[in-house]
């Protein structure tokens, strides 16, 4: 008989790995499909107006990497000459389709688009953490948000136990790749002037000796006792690993902060270049162990919900990270004149102006990689 486990995690990540009876095999085949083409087939299946129908295959080719709009509806409508009624409803067959989420407008829309498997009431408490209590979620304040809605304590781990499970981001899901998690790992805010780092109990779980290992060593057999003092030996190894795994995070994500403060405050255009060697360099460890810290974590930030690995970005002119220069490109095309888009040398030439040189190969590259069309496209 397999070995009960003899002590718990208090909080968990969920696993990533899962077990091949739980694994679908023709989803990865209908996975090769690409989403955009997915969607269009479901789209082609439903009883539209050809109106309508032209405008939701539009919508479905307008996604982010995330799932969600590229851009406002009420823009798109405008852009293309289409009554708002008409694109209100191409939007919603799109959020009719598979994944659930998919053609959000934003993080809080995703998450509710996906409630509507859920029965009540669970779903109008889902909802209501949702839209206004996410915070303290992260924070861990679940006493406060079951007195602040009303409910019990045991409602609201469920349905928080319930948001977890969805994701932020159904396109990435929905090609088979890593998730974004939801719940920050780190969560950084500015209080009175001043930036406070805190890891959250999600990146940072606390052992707990199971109750009935506890009876054994206060009264079980000699044998017994021998074999839980063993564990616990082994849980106050992993309770060190787990701390000092925190202390890194700690130390790596407030060199992060320090140095990232414009992009906390202002957002993606202000980025700065920033190396895992100089954080390493900082903190007085090596390159690999700032790589392992920041993998896969998420910082909880005033700008939202940030993979930590994105705050690094390689330098592409004096004082300009890659990620402010694409930031600086999607803001230059946002701006422009739709009756006359800018060209990629008309671009460069604009950033040239703000002391980003790039040449016209790279604008096209960031353009490119930002899912934004070429000039003539975005003219049409």
């Amino acid at each position: 008989m397999e070995e009960e486990p003899w002590f718990r995690f208090e909080r968990s990540r969920p696993q990533a790995a899962v077990r091949a009876e739980d694994v679908d095999p023709l989803a990865r085949v209908a996975s090769r499909e690409p989403l955009a083409e997915r969607l269009k087939r479901e789209l082609r299946l439903m009883r539209l107006p050809d109106s309508v129908l032209r405008l939701a295959l539009y919508l479905a080719d307008d996604l982010d990497d995330r799932g969600y709009l590229a851009e406002p509806l009420d823009g798109i409508a405008k852009r293309l000459g289409a009554p708002l009624d008409d694109a209100r409803a191409a939007l919603a067959a799109l959020q009719a389709c598979d994944p659930p989420g998919i053609g959000a407008e934003d993080l809080v829309s995703c998450l509710l688009l996906q409630l509507r498997n859920e029965r009540e009431p669970m779903r109008t408490l889902m909802a209501a953490i949702i839209r206004g209590h996410l915070g303290d979620v992260a924070e861990g304040r679940l006493d406060e948000l079951a007195a602040q809605l009303s409910v019990s304590a045991a409602q609201v781990e469920e349905a928080v136990r319930r948001i977890r499970r969805l994701t932020p981001a159904p396109a990435i899901a929905a090609a088979d790749d890593p998730v974004v998690p939801l719940m920050p790992d780190v969560v950084a805010r500015k209080v009175e002037g001043v930036w406070t780092v805190e890891v959250t109990a999600w990146a940072a779980p606390r052992l707990e000796l199971r109750a009935e290992y506890r009876r054994l060593m206060q009264s079980g057999e000699e044998e017994a006792r021998r074999f839980v003092s063993a564990r616990l030996k082994r849980a106050a190894w992993l309770t060190r690993a787990i701390e000092r795994r925190r202390m890194t995070l700690q130390s790596v994500a407030e060199a992060l902060v320090r140095h990232q403060e414009a992009y906390l405050e202002r957002g993606a255009a202000a980025i700065r270049p920033l190396r895992l060697a100089d954080i390493a360099e900082e903190i007085g460890v090596h390159e690999s162990t700032v790589s392992r810290a920041v993998k896969d974590k998420i910082l909880g930030s005033p700008q939202g919900l940030i993979p930590m690995e994105r705050l690094f970005s390689v330098e592409v002119a004096p004082g300009w990270s890659q990620e402010a220069a694409k930031a600086r490109l999607a803001e230059i095309v946002r701006a422009e004149d739709k009756a006359s888009p800018l060209s990629d040398q008309a671009i460069a030439n604009l950033l040239a102006s703000e002391g980003c040189r790039l040449s016209r190969r790279a604008i096209a590259k960031y353009r490119e990689a930002l899912g934004i069309p070429n000039s003539f496209q975005r003219r049409r």
